[in-house]
């Protein structure tokens, strides 16, 4: 009976060791007696376990101590995510600010308003507001101005839908009123009383949208255009200095008759400001006397005087006086 060829192992290194060991493993697999099954046994148990004189010869010692010097660990970078939890942002409010001016001539009072609209309101304001017109036939720009046509109707509408997105909590009103006979407009700056209303409008937007809204939303601000208006975008840095939040994402000048929050807008601005002296003269209309007193008793106020800050953000009425009043002619205070 020819014998088979005996395997031999060079076993001078970890890998040697490691392929004897897979070798009595099979051989162990294979083996169809016995004595075959205890010599494979014990000769896998040697290769793989022996420890000579020092643990450091065991086989897994030796093939892990080659292996780390001759391989490169990659080890994974940390992310933030796992070093820290992060807490994710919330998306910022987009908030729409809409605002204008009413009385700068011929009147005792000057005023300056606006509107604040989340910019997802924005489609369902518009499809109340186009019913109105169409009930009416009314084209165009529906302003204070031509509120005469068909007795005052649309713009009637106009006036009570504002109170009632205001008291549903869609829409907030701010109005802020002056004395334009108390100031002494030389001091405003070289345009003297454009600038005082000019300024009006800045503290408007300082202190009502910025201080009401600018911590948790991003601001859209757009006043009626004219020649007031037409230098407010150069002062959104001067707004983030004063109030330290980079809130105002735009200021840009729209006109009203092409814009209807501006109309909306106008129609409640122009009812109130009636309430100036004008509405005791001839020279108003009955059916502007009817909406300034309808404008009046859905806000609640009985005039135009003092400030109101029961409901601060959603209806407010702000009266100022100049740090330099103007007493008489040549005087000041």
């Amino acid at each position: 009976m020819t014998r088979p060829t005996p395997k031999y192992f060079r076993l001078s290194s970890p890998t040697d060791l490691y392929l004897k060991l897979l070798y009595d493993i099979d051989r162990l697999r294979s083996a169809s007696s016995t004595k075959a099954v205890q010599y494979a046994a014990f000769d896998a148990a040697v290769t793989g376990s022996r420890a000579r004189k020092s643990e450091n010869n065991h086989v897994i010692i030796w093939w892990l101590n080659e292996s780390l010097e001759t391989t490169t660990i990659h080890l994974p970078a940390p992310t933030r995510a796992a070093a820290e939890p992060v807490e994710e942002k919330k998306p910022r409010k987009q908030l729409l600010y809409f605002c204008d001016e009413s009385s700068q001539d011929g009147d005792a009072y000057m005023a300056v308003a606006g509107i604040a609209v989340a910019r997802d309101a924005i489609p369902y304001i518009l499809g109340r507001m186009k019913p109105i017109c169409q009930q009416f036939e009314k084209t165009g720009e529906v302003k204070w101005k031509n509120a005469k046509y068909r007795g005052g109707m649309v713009h009637e509408g106009y006036i009570r839908l504002l109170f009632e997105l205001v008291d549903a909590g869609r829409l907030h009103f701010h109005i802020r009123f002056s004395r334009m006979d108390e100031y002494d407009h030389k001091l405003s700056g070289p345009r003297r009383k454009i600038d005082t209303v000019s300024k009006a409008f800045y503290q408007l937007l300082l202190h009502r949208p910025l201080a009401y809204y600018g911590r948790s939303a991003d601001l859209y601000i757009y006043p009626d255009d004219g020649d007031c208006t037409r230098q407010l975008a150069d002062q959104i840095g001067a707004l983030h200095r004063e109030t330290g939040r980079a809130c105002v994402k735009e200021i840009r000048p729209r006109s009203s008759e092409t814009e209807p929050f501006l109309q909306l807008l106008d129609c409640t601005l122009g009812a109130l400001a009636a309430r100036n002296g004008r509405h005791e003269k001839g020279d108003i209309s009955d059916t502007k006397k009817r909406l300034a007193k309808l404008a009046f008793e859905l806000a609640g106020w009985r005039d135009i005087t003092g400030s109101c800050w029961t409901d601060k953000k959603k209806l407010n009425r702000w009266n100022v006086t100049p740090k330099i009043k103007v007493v008489g002619r040549g005087r000041r205070d």
